[in-house]
């Protein structure tokens, strides 16, 4: 098992085991996206119908049908048209389903109108499973799938450095943000899952500040944030580089280092991550530097675990992915933040993104 189709089947059965464990008859998985890339291998989909007895069902839209067939795994069956919809899936479920089944969504991914109708026309009990089957299956990276991480780690890394080089007086975030999405299209990224950033002088004291014409000057930080993806993996690292010199500046990029390296250095099985967003905000506090009004870190390719805040109940756990990303914003002045991407492992993490914080 090593191609990216084999953990999606490996992560099918680990989904059908907890359903037979928590009695669940049937799943039904809504939205299309990198969580679906991880178990039907195609990341096009309205529906994925998963019934404890018998075989998956993806259902998608005609726009997508030929390219979903040919990716996916699974069965794939084509939606009529949108406004049966609704009513083609439950007809579907239903044949799996008897009065007192169980089913397993996620509320929150559906819509108002979707919800209520599943409600009123599936046999059974609708059983939100976003905070407990959910986090289970899609938890984060088995041991032989972290090579899939590395690979678009790897391209981050590329075009951060390629951001770096084309620094110079007078560059536009245009031109900048450019050369970095070059870099790594080049070295094989098929998507990018955001739009990249780069934000120069007091705009990069934004938290998301998209490219501008905006010139670069000396003097000042130039923040780059961006996201290659391959076979719905997904990389996602910031940089904060100061073209010149400034005694200030080096000063926050220093604190920034050291905030994301004393993280770094607590990742391990069964560190709680409101600790970690905490430590994060010390070193900083530390340093002289105000709070940011973000959380330290998310998931990454798709896993629905763990979220690294405040208010953060997630424990981590060998495998789990995810990027830790403090920041220093002062309005008018500049930011800096840096964002690596890590795996648990038994005893502690592996670093993915390996681009130098500061040079």
């Amino acid at each position: 098992m090593s191609e990216p189709v084999d953990f999606c089947r490996r992560r099918y059965g680990h989904l059908k085991k907890l359903m037979q464990e928590q009695e669940l008859d049937l799943v039904y998985l809504t939205g299309a996206g990198q969580r679906l890339k991880r178990i039907a291998d195609t990341s096009s989909g309205a529906a994925l119908i998963v019934p404890l007895d018998g075989n998956p069902q993806l259902f998608c839209y005609s726009v997508d049908i030929n390219s979903t067939r040919e990716e996916s795994w699974m069965p794939v069956e084509e939606i009529k048209t949108r406004a049966e919809a609704n009513r083609q899936i439950a007809d579907h479920c239903n044949q799996h389903l008897r009065d007192g089944s169980k089913i397993g969504v996620q509320s929150e991914a559906f819509s108002h109108t979707t919800y209520g109708f599943m409600k009123e026309n599936l046999k059974g009990e609708l059983v939100d499973i976003a905070d407990t089957l959910v986090p289970e299956v899609f938890y984060g990276l088995y041991p032989e799938e972290v090579k899939h991480q590395r690979k678009v780690s790897r391209l981050a890394d590329i075009a951060c450095s390629a951001a770096r080089e084309a620094m110079r007086p007078g560059a536009t975030e245009y031109e900048i943000a450019a050369e970095a999405e070059y870099a790594m299209r080049r070295e094989g990224a098929e998507l990018t899952s955001f739009a990249t950033i780069v934000s120069t002088g007091p705009r990069s004291a934004y938290s998301h500040g998209w490219p501008t014409a905006r010139k670069l000057k000396e003097g000042e930080f130039m923040l780059v944030d961006l996201g290659p993806q391959i076979d719905g993996y997904a990389a996602d690292e910031t940089r904060t580089f100061l073209l010149g010199s400034d005694t200030k500046k080096q000063r926050m990029l220093e604190a920034m280092d050291k905030a994301v390296e004393a993280v770094i250095q607590a990742v391990k099985p069964g560190a709680k991550c409101v600790d970690l967003d905490a430590l994060s905000r010390s070193v900083l506090a530390d340093h002289g530097f105000p709070d940011y009004p973000h959380s330290l870190g998310h998931p990454l390719s798709g896993f629905a675990v763990p979220n690294l805040s405040k208010t953060s109940g997630h424990v981590l756990r060998e495998g789990m992915l995810f990027t830790v990303e403090p920041g220093i914003y002062l309005p008018g002045y500049g930011g800096v933040r840096m964002e690596e991407n890590v795996v648990v492992t038994g005893d502690g993490c592996e670093q993915l993104t390996r681009s130098p914080r500061i040079s």
